[in-house]
């Protein structure tokens, strides 16, 4: 069985990160807008006047950026309201994830690419360097052979 390509791998990854993000972004706007809706429309001092408002609300909420012009008064919407903001942070830091994954596997590749460059290069100058050796090797095993045993500097082959 074949591998997939590590770029195929990594895009699959991000696109199941992404869906998962936004699948649960989506939940939590929805239902905490519901549940806020629920638990205050008929509070006294709401400043939520429709569904609408609540799934704004808790949009706003949940990307942290909190216009304030709707507010959970009653014990219960905070709860709800704590829950869609911790809810927030976290998919914040997936998609940050999401990123540093992408970015930090591109700078992998190329530094693995820029290694496997060097060592080509290092190997070529080895096998050169060798051959070099084994040419003087043959040369100095041809000359020595060529010596008669009587001769002063003879060295045995065996």
């Amino acid at each position: 069985m074949e591998l997939p390509a590590p770029r195929a791998v990594t895009w699959s990854v991000v696109g199941r990160l992404a869906l998962a993000v936004s699948g649960v972004s989506t939940a939590v706007v929805i239902g905490g807008g519901t549940a806020l809706w629920l638990l205050e429309s008929d509070a006294p001092r709401t400043s939520l006047r429709s569904w609408g408002d609540a799934l704004w609300w808790a949009l706003s909420t949940m990307t942290t950026v909190g216009y304030g012009d709707h507010v959970p008064v009653t014990t219960a919407g905070r709860l709800v309201a704590a829950l869609v903001m911790v809810v927030g942070v976290a998919v914040i830091g997936a998609v940050a994830a999401v990123v540093a994954l992408t970015v930090a596997r591109q700078v992998a590749r190329e530094e693995e690419r820029h290694i496997e460059a060097e060592a080509e290069v290092l190997e070529r100058r080895l096998e050169i360097r060798l051959a070099r050796v084994e040419e003087q090797l043959d040369q100095l095993v041809t000359m020595l052979a060529g010596r008669r045993p009587d001769e002063p500097g003879h060295l045995p082959l065996s």
